[in-house]
């Protein structure tokens, strides 16, 4: 028989009125039959055997009017009573219980709600299910027993099934795709609380400085290491102490041609100007690989840039051994001067953030002594790696995404180095996604990035912003490569809104129809199918409540785990707030300085100057673009 999709919440008042009147008519039976049997364990129980009347309807009536007494003259009433109130109990309150499983398992239409996924259909995310699975990917957690491991070892945490159902978490092996409408929480409720119960290495992106202000202190506190912020911009107001060179080991083809990407992307998607884009990512990519094999910086990138025919980017191409590469770039230069200088033009537009000297600043080398971050081996650490940048235009989203990707990269060999699998796991929460960390191939990446131990958790507004970014055919990719996808509050896209209403399926809904006429009344109860979560019901999901889907498993409502409702909330606020004094000092402080430095034309340098004031000092009446590593040709 096939059963109706539909909410396990019992039978509906009319189903359940007929068995409550055959149960209310069998009480009075139950009771005097309860007190029959207390009145002989009374007898038995004070010495004189197990005697007594027998049980007709005659002593029955008798019972209702003299009570048990005269019945048994030689045992206690209240004994008797006290009996029997005990053999009611130990009747009632297991049937209730049956009563309740068996009604809780009865398909009765009409509740969305309790037609999405029982414990039963998620139990591979249930913590007993996360415990064994995280068990057989990390090897370090084989013998330990599943009771003894830590929650945040077993899985990256998703929240609450509702209703009344565990806390669930994804695997070690899950790829995750998220969608909130800005402002409904996905900072609190999805980024802060997985950094928080990451066991390994972390990287986030963001372009505001909570992220940074709400994990900081805890993520240090609970690996003890150190963490890494790049602020080009000076949203979290951090002092540089280490910077990152782009084109270390960009000495072949493919690499060149997968850093231009991350700076191509950011003027493409459309058709109209596909063949300059395309021309500039050629250009873009010789010049990376020019300066990547002959040990020079972005700096020299841009400079060729903005001379054309500049031979020596040529010339060292065909020096270390680019001679396809080196002639493609010569035929280039040689070309029409029209097509050359739109060209050139396209790719100083892709590459506009190399204008900046305070994002140049973490990314060439310093005047002065800088830890330069190796991603190679970051993801055997248990370190953290922040990434901020603005969305504006110019901003260095470009080498966000360039950081982050790498990062992945080397993860990926290491994780083969180390038999297949990272373990500890990293984990990669790229919020903001479409605006500040384009990785082009992300939607492809997803296929695998799992199998390594590496878990990227992808936040995005909506699915037209993600398609915005990858096309249509790419973000669907990415949907269905997400082995679990969360669909949060404020979502208005009515297309994709139609899209999660399918999956989620139908169920069937209870029709009461009331009929009356000729001194005649009557009632007829019938079954149409509806869906479980239409539009509208998606479009007002509340905040702190949304869809999970999970590979294998029917759709789950979740109730959302804010940071601020965990055990450490008193913690986190502390030491934000602490974080957030800093941040409100050194933006005074910098606001300052600038005012002071606005008369001779200086640049903002309160970054390097904080952190190595005799980096600026040691270069009077230089801009603060030499301090960058941004000098003019004739004095490199």
């Amino acid at each position: 028989m096939t059963r109706a999709l539909g909410p396990r919440v019992g039978m509906p008042p009319q189903a359940l009125m007929p068995l409550t009147i055959v149960g209310i008519c069998w009480v009075p039976v139950a009771a005097v039959g309860a007190v029959w049997l207390a009145g002989h364990g009374a007898s038995w129980m004070s010495g004189h055997g197990w005697v007594g009347p027998p049980l007709t309807l005659d002593w029955g009536l008798g019972l209702l009017s003299n009570g048990p007494g005269p019945s048994w003259p030689t045992s206690p009433v209240a004994l008797i009573w006290v009996l029997a109130a005990a053999m009611a109990l130990a009747v009632v309150v297991p049937a209730l219980l049956i009563f309740v499983k068996w009604h809780g398992r009865q398909s009765i239409p009409g509740h969305a709600l309790s037609s999405m996924a029982t414990p039963a259909d998620v139990v591979g995310l249930t913590p007993r299910g996360v415990a064994a699975k995280a068990q057989s990917l990390r090897p370090s957690l084989k013998g330990v027993k599943a009771k003894a491991l830590a929650p945040a070892d077993t899985g990256p945490p998703l929240g609450v099934l509702r209703p009344g159902g565990p806390a669930l978490r994804a695997s070690w092996e899950d790829v995750m795709l998220v969608f909130m409408a800005p402002r409904s929480g996905k900072t609190s409720e999805v980024a802060v609380p997985l950094i928080l119960d990451a066991p390994g290495a972390v990287v986030a992106t963001s372009n505001k400085s909570d992220l940074w202000l709400l994990t900081s202190t805890a993520r240090a506190t609970v690996t003890g290491k150190r963490e890494w912020v790049f602020d080009p911009q000076r949203i979290a107001m951090v002092p540089q102490t280490w910077w990152w060179n782009p084109l270390r080991d960009v000495t072949t083809v493919e690499a060149a041609q997968r850093l231009t990407t991350h700076f191509i992307v950011e003027i493409k998607g459309d058709r109209e100007h596909e063949f300059w884009s395309s021309a500039a990512e050629d250009l873009l990519a010789s010049l990376f690989l020019a300066a990547g094999s002959s040990g020079r910086s972005l700096v020299d990138v841009y400079e060729w840039l903005n001379r054309p025919t500049n031979p020596l980017p040529v010339d060292l191409l065909r020096e270390h051994g680019h001679v396809a590469t080196a002639n493609g770039l010569a035929g280039r230069q040689a070309g029409a001067v029209e097509t050359r200088e739109g060209v050139f033009e396209t790719a100083r537009t892709a590459a506009k953030c190399l204008r900046d000297p305070n994002i140049m600043a973490w990314v060439t080398p310093p005047p002065f002594t800088l830890e330069e971050l190796q991603t190679a081996n970051f993801a055997a650490t248990r370190q953290t790696l922040y990434l901020l940048t603005k969305e504006a235009a110019g901003g260095a989203a470009p080498l966000v995404a360039a950081i982050a990707d790498r990062v992945m990269q080397d993860a990926t060999v290491l994780a083969e180095r180390r038999g297949g699998r990272l373990d500890p796991p990293m984990l990669v929460v790229l919020d903001e996604a479409a605006n500040i960390c384009k990785i082009e191939d992300l939607p492809k990446l997803y296929s695998h990035l799992g199998s390594r131990g590496i878990i990227p958790v992808t936040i995005l507004q909506s699915y037209p912003q993600g398609a915005g970014v990858w096309g249509e055919t790419g973000m669907d990719t990415l949907w269905a490569a997400s082995t679990v996808k969360i669909v949060g509050a404020g979502l208005d896209d009515e297309r994709f809104l139609e899209k999660v209403s399918r999956l989620i399926g139908d169920h069937d809904v209870a029709t009461r129809a009331v009929h009356q006429g000729s001194g005649q009344y009557g009632e007829n109860l019938s079954l149409r199918r509806q869906r479980i979560l239409a539009v509208e019901d998606l479009r007002e999901l509340p905040k702190s409540t949304a869809v999970l889907f999970a590979t294998g498993c029917k759709a789950a409502l979740l109730a959302m785990q804010p940071w601020y409702r965990g055990p450490r909330a008193a913690e986190i606020t502390a030491a934000s707030e602490k974080l957030m004094a800093g941040l409100t000092q050194r933006a005074n402080a910098g606001v300052e300085a600038s005012h002071v430095d606005a008369g001779n034309g200086q640049a903002d340098s309160a970054g390097i100057a904080e952190e190595h004031p005799e980096a600026v000092a040691s270069r009077p009446g230089k801009p603060v673009a030499a301090a960058a590593g941004v000098e003019p040709e004739a004095t490199r």
